[in-house]
Parts: structure tokens; sequence; C-alpha cells
């Protein structure tokens, strides 16, 4: 029967390629014919090089990829009998659990021959059991739990609350942000939105550092900037160089000693970025997968929604957004990460005297505001006005904030460098204190 197990849950993958995400079976697993431990880590390895084509598993792709080694696995015809001989993928989990099940045993049998031979102490003997005990646990964690259930341990997880002064998840960029709404909460999707060339994405680098910093995995899928570009920013951000002279390579000596201080800093965080060109939510929602497993503690960034595209196909743009929109979510409850991604605000704004985002800017692009737990607009009032009296001060608006309330913050933007900074107390109350004169001199 594991043999025809091992044979249905490949077949099922060549049929439904899809199928691999929730493939928690690992390649040692399969035990019944040496060809299906390689053939399985050959299916991820096409399925991750090939994830834009419509069957990854394509003969002619896998022959061009793995040439002649293709044999090793029974080549092309082995591959095509297996998908042939599986009529449906309905009983997929069934059978993967059978072949953790056999597994397990087995591995349960070697433990026992080995301490029966006295190559393994005791405390090995428990070890190795305890953890085999833990692999049985991994499909058995779906379905409804009861109140009861939940409620064991709620004790000590509000006092563990307490000691984080009142911020639960990733820190963010802005301070006032963490005390007035709390930080990256998992399972959340959050937009940050704002016009053109406000500063959007160099808000979400400064968040992703941040959270970086305390002890958070980050993903940033960059659709609008390269890889190298993200790199460049963050160099800038962290040391506080302008980031043109970055880019031109026109740095002096004391730009090179933050450009070294900031390389230290960045290559000690986890912090992962990618730009692959025509990126779909599904391709995000693998690669989030895979990095949950490295990283329990895991962040997403997205720049930006409107550019993400989909394996599916819809009769419009709005259409797609909603999809993606939706889909983001469902990534971020179905794997327990944190996703924030940046949106674009209707040019409606532009037209009003107050040009302060609102929700209803939102609606354009579809149903963005009603899919997301958080949305926080960014308002530039010098990009508007040159006779700002908040000239390189950032309003941070959280315009919705389930479970968390809404309000405003500010924080100072340097354009040069990137860089987002917090304000002290002190700072705050004389940048009111302008503003009331501002708008005295102004008659209001």
């Amino acid at each position: 029967m594991s043999l025809e197990a091992e044979q249905a849950v490949l077949g099922a993958i060549l049929l439904k390629p899809s199928l691999l995400d929730d493939c928690y079976n690992q390649p040692n697993e399969f035990h019944e014919d040496e060809r299906h431990s390689l053939i399985l880590k050959t299916l991820k390895l096409a399925y991750e090089k090939f994830s834009d084509k419509e069957d990854p598993f394509d003969p002619v792709l896998m022959v061009t990829r793995w040439g002649k080694n293709i044999e090793k696995i029974g080549g092309t015809t082995y591959l095509m009998q297996l998908r042939s001989s599986t009529p449906t993928t309905a009983n997929f989990m069934d059978y993967q659990g059978m072949i953790r099940t056999g597994h397990i045993q087995r591995e349960r049998n070697k433990i026992y021959d080995l301490a029966k031979e006295g190559e393994l102490e005791p405390a090995e003997v428990q070890q190795r059991l305890e953890e085999l005990t833990e692999l049985e646990k991994t499909d058995e964690n779906e379905g409804p739990v009861r109140l009861s259930v939940l409620l064991e341990g709620h004790e000590r997880i509000i006092s563990k609350r307490a000691t984080l002064k009142g911020i639960v998840g990733a820190a963010r960029a802005s301070d006032d942000l963490n005390t007035m709404i709390g930080g990256h909460s998992v399972g959340d999707l959050e937009i940050v939105a704002a016009r053109p060339s406000v500063g959007k994405t160099q808000y979400i680098i400064n968040d992703e550092i941040r959270s970086a910093k305390d002890g958070w995995a980050v993903a940033m899928f960059s659709l609008e900037m390269s890889t190298m570009q993200v790199v460049d920013r963050m160099i800038a951000t962290v040391g506080g160089i302008d980031h043109k002279k970055i880019a031109n390579g026109q740095m002096t000596d004391n730009d090179w000693d933050s450009y070294s201080k900031a390389i230290e800093i960045i290559s000690n965080l986890d912090i992962y970025i990618d730009d692959k060109p025509n990126m779909t939510i599904e391709y995000i929602k693998r690669q989030t997968k895979k990095l949950k497993r490295k990283h329990p503690k895991l962040m997403i960034y997205v720049d930006y929604l409107q550019f993400v595209s989909s394996e599916q196909k819809f009769k419009d743009g709005k259409t797609r957004v909603d999809h993606i929109s939706k889909y983001s979510k469902n990534i971020a409850r179905e794997l327990g990460v944190k996703v924030v991604m940046i949106s674009a605000v209707g040019r409606e704004c532009e037209k009003r005297v107050d040009k302060r985002p609102l929700l209803s800017d939102l609606r354009e692009s579809g149903n963005i505001e009603s899919d997301a737990d958080i949305v926080i607009f960014l308002y530039r009032d010098d990009y508007y006005n040159a006779d700002s009296v908040m000239k390189g001060i950032v309003e941070l608006i959280a315009a919705k904030g389930r479970n968390v309330g809404t309000g405003t913050v500010l924080m100072g933007f340097q354009s040069k460098t990137g860089r987002f900074i917090n304000f002290t107390d002190d700072e705050k109350y004389e940048i009111g204190e302008k503003v009331k004169e501002h708008e005295r001199s102004k008659g209001h």
C-alpha cells in the first residue's frame, strides 16, 4: 500500500502542480522505490524554476533543464506513467498521511534497534522519539478548535504581551504608531497608500529594517525597483548617505565609512528581496510558504499591489486587484504572517482643497479597503505647498485599524537619505506651535 501511496502522491502533483504548496511529505519519507525520493526533489526544483509556466513539469522543459540526468528518475516515460495512472487528486492528503505514518514507524524501529544494540544513550532515544511525535502532529492542526483549548495558557499570553511594553508583533518604524495601534500582528493585511513620489517605498524600507532589527525575518517582493536598487536604498537609509551618491558612486571618505557600518548592520539582518519580473500573487504565496518553514516570525512586504499579476485570467484590472487583495489577506491568515502592501491612491484627492487621502480614494481600486485590516496613508504637506511649515514632515494617517483604532502621527523625512525619523516630545510640541502660529497668521 505504501508503494501505491507514493505513486498516488507523485501522480497527483504531476496532474496538479499547485498541490506542491500543500505537500508536507519530505523526500526522505519516500521508501518503496528509490526513484521516488529523487522525483519529489526534482518536482520541487522544477516547480520553483518554472513557476511562471502553465505546466512546470512539461517533459521538454525538464529534459532541457536536467538533460540525461532525468534518466535517474526513470525518464519522462516514468513521470508520464505516474501521471496517467493517477485518476484523481481527491485523496492526496490521505496518501500523504499514509506515507508519513510509514516513515515514522520505520524511524521508530530504527531507534529501538539502535537502542537495543547500545548505540544510543537513553536521553538521545527520548529526544528522537519526541521529534517523531512532533512530526505526527504536522497534519493534525486544521479544523475548528474547542474554546476551552484556546483558553489554555491565555493568561500566560497576556503576561507575555505585558513584557513587550504594549507592542505585540514586529515593531514599526514609527514609535508613535507602535503606541497608538501596536506592532505588526500576524494574520493581518496592511495597506500603505499615498500619491506618487510621497515616499511609500522608502517608508516600508524603513519599516522593514525596524522589523528585522526587532528579530523578525523580512521578505520584500519588489515589482517597482530592482534588487540592487532596493539594496542601495537600504544602505543609504541605515548609513545616512545621500542615495544619489550611492547610485553614481561619487562618495566621500566619510560616506564610505558610513557605508561600511551600514553593510555590517544590514548583513546581520534576515532580509530577503525578490524582484522577479511579472510576479504573480500565487508565486508570492509559494515563496512565503518556503520562507515560513525557515522563519516562524515572518513579515511580507509587497511593492506594490497594482503591479502584482495572477496565474488566473480576469476580465478587467479592477477584478484582478480585487483578487490580489483578497488573496493577500488569505496568505496572511493561512500562513501566519503579516502582509504589508503598497497601494496607489486615486487622483480624486488632488481635486480637493484638503489633499489628504481618504478611504474612499481606495475604493476606485476595488475591495482593498474592505480586505485590509489596517490602512496607513502617507501625506506630505510640503509636496503640495511650497510655503508649508511642515517641510520634511510626513503625516502617517491610520485611516482604518480593525481592533486597534485610528489616528495620525508625524515622522520626519530626510529625502536625500530616505530616513524616516521619530520625533521627541519636545520636537512634536514645537511643530504644533509652528502650525498654530501659521494658522493664526492666515486668520484661521
